[in-house]
C-alpha cells in the first residue's frame, strides 16, 4: 500500500475532520440569512459539501493508508453518532423531515463504515496499492461530486427546474473542502511514494 509514516499524524487528521464537522454544523445552526445577493440555502449547501468533500477525501484515503482507515474506522460511528443524538431527547412524535435527513447520514455513515473493511478484503490489491495520495484526492472528489448529483435530482434536493445555482454551489463547497484536506494534510506529499 502506498503508505507513509506520514499518514500516521493524527493531529492533521483530526483538524481536518473537526473543520468538517465545523462547516457542516455551521451550515445547519447559522441563522438562514441571504450574503453577497446569494440565497442562504446555497450558502448552505457550500459548507455542507465542503464538510461533506473533506470527510469524501479522508473516506478514500482509507483505501490506501492503514492509519487513515484506523482514523476512519473511529470518526464514522462517532459522527453516525452526533447525527442521531439530537434525536434522542425528542419524542418520535416531534421527528420531522430533518430528523429523517439525520437518521438517513447516520445510516450511510455506517454503511460507509462497513463497505470500507469488507471491500478490502475483494477490491483487486493492485488497484489499492496503486493509490497515491493525489490519487486517492481525485476519487475522493468524485465521490462527492457523485453525492452532490444523486441529491440534487435523486435525493433531498429542491424540485427547481434551473439547478445550475445549486449545483454551482455543490462544486464550489466540494473544491474548498478538497482543497482545505489537502492542505492540512500536505505534509504526505514529501514521502508519497
Amino acid at each position: 500500500m502506498s503508505e507513509s509514516q506520514a499518514d500516521c499524524r493524527r493531529l492533521p487528521f483530526v483538524i481536518a475532520v473537526l473543520i468538517a464537522v465545523l462547516l457542516v454544523a455551521s451550515a445547519v445552526l447559522a441563522p438562514q440569512v441571504p450574503l453577497l445577493g446569494l440565497d442562504a440555502a446555497h450558502w448552505s449547501r457550500a459548507l455542507i459539501f465542503a464538510g461533506s468533500g473533506i470527510l469524501a477525501l479522508a473516506y478514500v484515503d482509507a483505501f490506501r493508508s492503514r492509519c487513515i482507515r484506523v482514523y476512519m474506522t473511529i470518526t464514522l460511528p462517532i459522527l453516525a453518532l452526533a447525527c442521531v443524538a439530537p434525536l434522542a431527547a425528542t419524542e418520535r412524535a416531534a421527528w420531522g423531515a430533518a430528523a429523517s435527513l439525520w437518521i438517513n447520514a447516520a445510516i450511510v455513515l455506517v454503511l460507509l463504515l462497513v463497505f470500507l473493511h469488507f471491500s478490502l478484503h475483494t477490491m483487486p490489491s493492485d488497484w489499492r496499492q496503486g493509490l497515491t495520495p493525489a490519487r486517492s484526492a481525485l476519487f475522493g472528489i468524485a465521490l462527492a461530486v457523485g453525492a452532490a448529483l444523486y441529491w440534487e435530482f435523486r435525493g433531498g434536493g429542491a424540485a427547481a427546474v434551473d439547478k445550475t445555482l445549486p449545483l454551482a454551489a455543490d462544486a464550489v463547497g466540494i473544491l474548498l473542502g478538497a482543497a482545505l484536506f489537502w492542505l492540512m494534510m500536505r505534509h504526505r506529499l514529501r514521502y508519497a511514494a
